[in-house]
C-alpha cells in the first residue's frame, strides 16, 4: 500500500522572555517592537500552521523561560495551542533548558492536542490522519545535558517515517547513522539543515533574531514528506524585525557624495528584498584608502551613521543603522617585503588571501568534542568574512610584532 504524503511545521526557540538587545542607544520608532517582536514572530508560526493546513506542529524547546515567565507569555501560548487544537492540528513539544515540562504551571492546563515529551526517557507516539497512522513521532525534553540524546534507532518495522523531536546539539554523523527520517532539533538561534533528503537533521532556529550576532531571515520550517519518504524543508519567514550586515567595497577614487548615494540606493533595495519589514543594519565598508587615516575614518563613520539614522530610521518601514564600520587602510606594501618576522607573517597571510574560503579547512584545528553543528560555522566563512578575518589578523599581528613603534 502506498504510504500517504504529509506536511508538518517545525519551529523552535521562541524565547518569548528575551527582547531584542545589543543597542548603544534605543532605535527611534522601534521601542515597543523590540519587546513585542518575539511575540509577533511566534504568532506568525502558529498562523502559518493553520494557513498551511499542516498535519501537526513540532516544537523543539525554549519557548519561554518558565523561571521568569510572565502571565502574558503563558496566556499567549495557551491561546495559540487552543487555536491549533480547534483546527484539529496536534502539537508535539520537546521542552528545552528554559522550559522543562515539569516546570509548566499546573494551573495552565494544556489542550488535549498538545503532547509534551518527558525529560526522563523518550516517548514514542503515532500520529494519525483519521484512523490511519502516517508517522512515528519520538521525543524527549531537555534532560540536563547540552547534547541531544533521544535514543538509538536501528530498525524500521512498520514502514512509516520516524520523526524525532529533541533539544540540544548532536553529532551529525551519529544521528545520520540511525534509522530516523527527520531530526527536529532546537537549541540554537540560526537555522541549519544537515544530512540528506532521506535523513534530515534540522535546526529550525528562532523565528526572531535577537541581536546583530543573529543576522538574516528567521522563521520556521514547513516540512514536506513524500510518499517515498523523501523530505523537503521550506523556509517560512516569521521575523518581525530583521538584523542585517551589509558589506560594501569602495573604489579607490570614490567620492563622499557617491558613497552616500550608494548607501541610500542600497537602503531602498534592502526594503524591497526584505518584504518591507523594519531592519537593523550594520554597514561594513572596505577600501577607499584615499579617505584618510584612522581618525578621519572614524569621523566619517560617525557622520554617515547620523545621516543614515536621520534619513531612514523613521520611514515606513524604518531602517535603523546600528553601526557604520569603515575599515582602516591596509598596511604599507613594503612591510611585506621585509626580511623580518613581520615580513614573514604578512607574506603568509598573502598566501592565505590568494586562496578561496573553500580551500581553507579549519576543522582539524577544532577539538573533536567541539565539532557540533552549532560551532560548525566557526570553520567556514564566505569571501567577505574571509577578507575580514585576514584583515583583522594583519592588523593584530603587525601590532604584536612592533608595527606601533614604526614611523609608517
Amino acid at each position: 500500500m502506498t504510504k500517504p504524503h504529509f506536511r508538518f511545521l517545525h519551529a523552535s526557540d521562541f524565547a518569548l522572555h528575551q527582547p531584542l538587545h545589543g543597542f548603544a542607544e534605543a532605535p527611534e520608532g522601534l521601542g515597543d517592537l523590540l519587546i513585542d517582536a518575539p511575540y509577533q514572530a511566534a504568532q506568525r508560526v502558529f498562523d502559518a500552521a493553520i494557513e498551511e493546513r499542516v498535519d501537526f506542529l513540532v516544537l523543539s524547546g525554549d519557548l519561554v523561560d518558565l523561571s521568569r515567565a510572565s502571565p502574558r507569555a503563558i496566556a499567549f501560548l495557551l491561546e495559540n495551542f487552543e487555536r491549533l487544537d480547534g483546527h484539529g492540528i496536534a502539537t508535539y513539544w520537546a521542552g528545552g533548558k528554559a522550559n522543562p515540562p515539569q516546570d509548566w504551571p499546573a494551573a495552565a492546563r494544556l489542550p488535549k492536542g498538545v503532547q509534551v515529551f518527558p525529560s526522563v526517557e523518550r516517548e514514542e507516539l503515532s500520529h494519525f490522519r483519521g484512523d490511519r497512522p502516517v508517522a512515528n513521532i519520538v521525543g524527549r525534553s531537555w534532560h540536563g545535558t547540552s547534547f541531544t540524546h533521544v535514543g538509538e534507532f536501528k530498525a524500521d518495522t512498520d514502514g512509516l517515517p520516524t520523526i524525532v523531536v529533541g533539544y540540544g546539539q548532536g553529532d551529525a554523523e551519529k544521528l545520520q547513522d540511525q534509522v530516523v527520517d527527520y531530526w527536529a532539533l532546537g537549541g540554537q538561534p540560526q537555522r541549519q539543515s544537515l544530512g540528506t533528503s532521506q535523513r534530515v537533521i534540522h535546526y529550525a532556529g528562532s523565528p526572531q533574531g535577537r541581536s546583530a550576532e543573529e543576522p538574516g531571515a528567521h522563521g520556521c520550517s514547513l516540512v514536506h514528506v513524500a510518499s517515498d519518504r523523501t523530505i523537503r524543508t521550506q523556509f517560512l519567514p516569521c521575523d518581525a524585525v530583521r538584523w542585517l550586515t551589509e558589506r560594501m567595497p569602495l573604489r579607490p577614487d570614490v567620492t563622499l557624495d557617491a558613497i552616500k548615494q550608494t548607501l541610500a540606493d542600497r537602503v531602498k533595495q534592502l526594503k524591497a528584498e526584505n518584504d518591507s519589514r523594519p531592519l537593523i543594519v550594520t554597514w561594513k565598508l572596505r577600501g577607499g584608502d584615499h579617505l584618510g587615516g584612522p581618525a578621519k575614518r572614524r569621523e566619517l563613520s560617525l557622520e554617515w551613521l547620523a545621516w543614515l539614522r536621520k534619513e531612514f530610521a523613521t520611514g515606513k518601514p524604518g531602517v535603523w543603522t546600528q553601526a557604520v564600520e569603515l575599515y582602516v587602510p591596509l598596511l604599507p606594501e613594503d612591510w611585506t617585503g621585509e626580511d623580518s618576522m613581520l615580513g614573514d607573517f604578512l607574506r603568509n597571510l598573502g598566501e592565505l588571501e590568494a586562496l578561496s574560503p573553500a580551500e581553507i579547512d579549519l576543522t582539524p584545528h577544532i577539538p573533536e568534542h567541539h565539532r557540533v553543528p552549532a560551532l560548525a560555522a566557526l570553520g567556514q566563512w564566505n569571501e567577505d568574512e574571509h577578507q575580514d578575518v585576514l584583515h583583522e589578523a594583519a592588523l593584530t599581528g603587525a601590532h604584536l610584532l612592533g608595527a606601533a613603534d614604526r614611523d609608517t
